[in-house]
């Protein structure tokens, strides 16, 4: 006998299309895959009427009643408009908070701002594209955004990183309410790995330099040239004439990231280059970009790259 998972879509004027078309073909691709397993797409408007969206008029199939019974929510990629998207949608936040716990809910990008004004986050960790996170915390301080996962999972709720990130959450979510096999099985229909590794790899490892700050541009630059050397935060602070609570202050207002946080990615933007273009043994290109220890090195190097050095090397020949 055939198993039924219903699948809420939350459908708006914010939303991007090719989210909502994504998460979409996903649940239809694992329809036609053999197995008992199938998924009911239910799509849900703040009032239940067809959506105006800017590049056309989307179906719905009701209102938030249609929830009722869901196995799983989906909210899809709002892009830069998830603030806007909680003003104008308030009944799909309300339902959002209050659906039962054993609800799966995935939010996808920028949907993480609709599951964050729940305030069902608060105290847990979230995701959401990397250029979007700043933003997002700013905005919801009580939740600990980390930009560099692809993938956060919290109990229920389940938060992806950019873009094609929202394929590996509707992944996650198709293995929680079948098992590991048919996600599996899902994803090789949709030619893709069902664990494609941290987002950190596509961010910009050095941050962004779209500030006014001019010592901490300063410092930036001198943490780059000289990434191989010994630094302590109060090294860094001497450098740019401030105390050491100014520059954690002020350093990751402007760049986003902690002073220690921006050294570590300079040293990884460097060994990558060494990898790259050098045959140096991966000791010695921990040593050249200020590392002694090769498996600290070796952690950190997989941990924002996604692979080891090794891996990395051979795939970049």
């Amino acid at each position: 006998m055939d198993k039924s998972h219903r699948v809420g879509v939350l459908v708006c004027a914010q939303a991007s299309l090719a989210s909502l078309g994504l998460l979409m073909d996903v649940f239809r691709m694992a329809n036609q895959m053999p197995g008992s397993h199938r998924f009911e797409l239910v799509r849900v408007s703040n009032d239940g009427a067809a959506v105006r969206h800017p590049d056309g008029v989307l179906s719905v199939d009701g209102g938030v009643a249609l929830l009722a019974g869901a196995d799983l929510v989906v909210v899809p990629s709002m892009w830069t408009q998830g603030a806007t998207a909680i003003e104008h949608n308030p009944r799909l936040v309300e339902a959002l908070r209050d659906l039962p716990e054993h609800v799966l809910v995935v939010a996808m990008c920028s949907g993480a701002y609709m599951l964050a004004a729940t305030g069902r986050l608060a105290g847990k960790r979230a995701t959401t594209h990397w250029l979007l996170a700043e933003g997002l915390q700013a905005r919801y301080p009580e939740i600990q955004i980390d930009a560099a996962d692809n993938l956060v999972q919290e109990g229920g709720l389940i938060c992806s990183g950019g873009s094609l990130a929202g394929v590996d959450a509707c992944l996650y979510a198709v293995q929680m309410l079948t098992d590991r096999a048919t996600a599996r099985g899902l994803a090789a229909m949709l030619v893709t790995d069902l664990n494609r590794g941290p987002q950190s790899r596509f961010m910009p490892s050095l941050g962004m330099r779209r500030h006014a700050d001019k010592e901490m541009r300063r410092l930036q630059d001198l943490l780059e040239s000289r990434c191989h050397e010994a630094w302590g935060l109060g090294d860094m602070a001497a450098r740019v004439h401030v105390s050491v609570r100014t520059l954690q202050r002020r350093f990751l207002a402007a760049t986003g990231m902690t002073p220690v946080q921006y050294l570590q990615a300079a040293r990884i933007e460097r060994s990558k280059d060494l990898l790259e273009l050098e045959r140096l043994p991966v000791p010695e290109v921990a040593a050249r970009v200020g590392y002694q220890d090769r498996v600290a090195f070796g952690r950190l190097f997989k941990k924002m790259v996604g692979m080891t050095p090794a891996a990395y090397r051979q795939k970049h020949r």
